[in-house]
């Protein structure tokens, strides 16, 4: 048997690194991964085998995407990177640099110790918002061809993706670089492996609350955490990958009203407080100009953003959950966590 590659995985405290580093480990790979505080490691691995997830094959080290410190070590003997960790802030900030420069500047330090380890492949997790944030004519369906124009009016977050990754491409093409393959998730659902949950998993949380209590219709596309990890393990080890980018999404985006509806219709008695009525999207867009949180959701209001996956699906054969079963896992995950909250009481 040949021997087992080494993997490392930015952000292994993260919630799409928490799952694909259990998917590595479950396929025989050795994983290493960061983290900025070592006082999570324990977090890390007790979450993983509560997963049924075999741990000795872990290693988890510190490095911050801030500092050169630490990396040499991490991508030290290191055949692959699968750099997820990025910085997403609950609120955006007032100074678009305190993330666009992090973002940006963390992804270009991990791709030069990569180069310096002679890595074989870098595969970057990106974001749909380096993709659809700049209008298409007649709603035609964004795909890997696509690029947010970073000089729009965008949010920061949506800028610091969109640089970050353009930022890995033009690494990429040096010579001597590592190959690269990105993938773009859109919003990323599923079930928790601990207590992080992603900004898209709030939003299940929110709706089981009872919040918001009006339904706004804005729209976006799902993906579920595990599919993505599939398509992250796909753009590492597929030949054809080399020099790609993957939009990862099931299916076509879905709107509150419909996430509410999915909620209500598979969980009965569970999904009780999750609001029914709507909410018109003149008035969702004149509470955003008092609201700050409001001014995202905001722009997912009005035509959906079709998305288009046949890139992923016939390159490299991938074939991701629907976005009812996405949203439910998220839910059911959610609530045994309350269960169990409830019976530690």
């Amino acid at each position: 048997m040949p021997d087992p590659t080494r993997v490392l995985v930015t952000g292994g405290s993260g919630f799409v690194a928490g799952h694909l580093i259990a998917r590595l480990l479950a396929d025989g790979h050795l994983v290493r991964t960061t983290i900025r505080n070592i006082n999570r490691e324990n977090g890390i691995r007790s979450a993983l085998a509560a997963a049924g997830v075999d741990v000795d094959r872990l290693d988890v080290v510190v490095a911050d995407l801030d500092s050169d410190d630490g990396w040499a070590e991490a991508v030290d003997e290191c055949t692959y990177v699968q750099h997820v960790a990025s910085p997403f802030p609950p609120r955006q900030p007032d100074n678009e640099d305190d993330i666009i420069v992090p973002a940006r500047d963390g992804t270009l330090r991990v791709l030069r110790a990569a180069a310096a380890a002679s890595v074989r492949r870098v595969v970057v997790t990106s974001s749909f918002a380096a993709i659809g944030y700049t209008p298409k004519p007649s709603g035609a369906p964004f795909d890997e061809s696509d690029w947010t124009d970073a000089s729009g009016a965008v949010s920061p977050y949506v800028k610091s993706k969109t640089l970050a990754e353009r930022a890995a491409w033009e690494f990429a093409a040096q010579p001597g670089s590592p190959e690269l393959a990105v993938v773009n998730p859109v919003g990323v659902f599923g079930p928790l492996l601990d207590g992080n949950a992603s900004t898209s998993v709030r939003i299940i949380d929110g709706l089981l609350h009872g919040q918001p209590p009006l339904l706004p219709r804005a729209s976006f596309a799902v993906v579920d955490v595990r599919d993505v990890a599939d398509l992250l393990v796909r753009a590492m080890v597929s030949p054809q990958a080399a020099g790609q980018r993957y939009l990862a999404a099931a299916g076509q985006p879905v709107t509150f009203p419909e996430i509410a509806a999915v909620l209500r219709d598979r969980l009965g008695a569970a999904a009780a407080s999750v609001p029914r009525r709507d909410v018109p999207d003149w008035l969702v867009r004149a509470a955003a100009r008092l609201i700050p949180s409001l001014r995202e959701l905001s722009g997912l209001l009005g035509p959906p953003k079709a998305v288009d996956t046949t890139k992923a699906v016939t390159q490299l054969g991938w074939r991701p959950r629907s976005a009812a079963d996405a949203v439910t896992a998220t839910a059911e995950s959610l609530l045994r966590r309350r269960a169990i909250a409830a019976d530690r009481r």
